[in-house]
């Protein structure tokens, strides 16, 4: 009766382990790899970001091959509750001084917050309402713990992780920008 109940019990733990969806911990030293598309070209280009410090300000290199690499400077308070997301093609071999409402690739801690209160957040001024995705979103070969979210319009679809300590963008598509993105693989 014993070994059954044990048996029960680890087949139970191991099914809670299993069903775990993998949140990479990014920090100094992680290199977050992501394929970007101009959709008004359809050109597409690999960017790696490397974290270099999250003190003040954060540093994040870029390298675009072809274009070269640099850095980009954002302020701690942009992490805690910015409110936008800055994507342009940076200068290569400078420092590209964000503001303090300003993220890249990333949401700030508070509007994950929103997001996991009220199922909804806003970024750019477009509003997004999570929504069931209908397949696993994998970072590593890893179903990912990953938030689903549309815009009002329909138009714009995010991935975000669900990390409160970094909530990386995974996936941008339908960006009134025209720069969408997908991540492909971390190095933690």
């Amino acid at each position: 009766m014993k070994k059954t109940i044990l048996l029960a019990l680890a087949l139970v733990c191991g099914n809670i382990i299993y069903a775990q969806k993998f949140i990479p911990k990014i920090g100094v030293g992680s290199a977050l790899n992501y394929n970007v598309i101009a959709t008004n070209s359809g050109q597409q280009i690999p960017l790696t970001l490397n974290i270099i410090s999250v003190n003040e300000p954060m540093k994040i290199k870029w390298n675009l091959p072809g274009l070269g690499s640099g850095s980009f400077l954002i302020p701690v308070k942009a992490l805690e509750s910015g409110t936008k997301m800055r994507l342009e093609e940076p200068s290569p071999n400078q420092d590209t001084q964000f503001k303090d409402d300003e993220t890249l690739m990333f949401i700030s801690k508070s509007t994950l917050a929103d997001l996991v209160k009220n199922q909804t957040f806003a970024l750019n001024n477009i509003k997004f309402t999570v929504k069931p995705s209908t397949t696993a979103y994998q970072i590593n070969s890893k179903d990912a713990d990953v938030f689903h979210a549309v815009s009002a319009n329909g138009k714009a679809e995010i991935w975000i992780l669900n990390n409160p300590d970094f909530p990386m963008i995974c996936k941008l598509t339908g960006n009134p920008g025209g720069i969408d993105f997908d991540l492909t693989t971390v190095k933690e």
